[in-house]
């Protein structure tokens, strides 16, 4: 069985560098190695919803920008790894994103990928196809992230089953953090308690505290906690109604994923 890696999915050209960066932080915290992998999307993948099938002129243009973003992303592939001196492999795939994670279920230790509003058509689902259909961890990358990723974190804290796969998974970039706040939204002491049982063992920096919405919702409260710490990352639980309830209506995961401004962490 090959050795688990950290798997960069560069679905196109925005946010790829971006990407890049925030990855070879993990690389160096987890002591994994880098894949990198592009996939170019064919017409046959993309269902849109105003129409059954794509027009002519747009399955032309759609193969161009392909073909022209996988291009692009060779070269940006290259030059980065000659200016970091980071070893990684690029595969390139023809197909769906969906189709393409399950080549990586069991080798692939966490993906790292950017938010999925700010890629083309064609490239949306690349999020879910890692949180929901391969169970990855996720590190979510938003658009222009310039921020110090890792240094200090936050913990959206909540007794839950994805969430305590998320600390799991990030064990080695909490251990190592220089600040980790854990905040728990409109709960109890006992909440807190169970959160130092559960975080202290990885992180002996952690603080804890709890914060009352007032009627906000608990995606802006998350937001504003962490903008107030510079957290250059925010540990969550993904999905916990489930993605069918999330899809009916939006709940705090699908809210932190359109409009985080920093890196998320998650597992479903």
């Amino acid at each position: 069985m090959d050795s688990p890696f950290i798997l960069v999915l560069l679905t196109s050209t925005t946010g790829a560098t971006e990407c890049l960066r925030v990855a070879a932080v993990m690389s160096e915290r987890l002591g994994q190695p880098l894949r990198l992998v592009h996939v170019e999307i064919g017409p046959r993948s993309i269902v849109l919803p105003s129409q059954e099938q794509l027009s002519e002129y747009e399955v032309e243009h759609l193969a161009d920008r392909e073909h022209g973003e996988t291009e692009k992303l060779r070269d940006i592939a290259a030059d980065w790894i000659r200016a970091s001196g980071i070893t990684a492999e690029l595969d390139l795939y023809r197909g769906d994103e969906w189709h393409v994670m399950r080549h990586y279920r069991k080798t692939a230790s966490v993906v790292v990928l950017a938010a999925p509003q700010s890629q083309p058509i064609g490239h949306r689902e690349g999020l879910r196809a890692a949180l929901l259909r391969t169970r990855h961890p996720v590190v979510m990358v938003p658009p222009a992230w310039d921020g110090a990723f890792g240094r200090r974190l936050m913990i959206g804290w909540r007794d839950i089953p994805p969430l305590r796969r998320s600390l799991a998974a990030f064990a080695p970039l909490l251990a190592t953090a220089e600040q980790v706040e854990v905040v728990a939204i409109d709960q109890d002491e006992s909440a807190l308690e169970a959160a130092r049982a559960a975080v202290a063992p990885i992180s002996a920096v952690a603080s804890y505290r709890l914060i009352a919405s007032e009627g906000r919702k608990t995606a802006a409260v998350l937001l504003e906690a962490a903008s107030a710490c510079q957290a250059g990352g925010l540990i969550m639980g993904a999905f916990r109604r489930g993605e069918i309830l999330n899809w009916l209506a939006s709940g705090t995961s699908s809210r932190l994923i359109q409009s985080s401004p920093l890196p998320l962490l998650m597992r479903r």
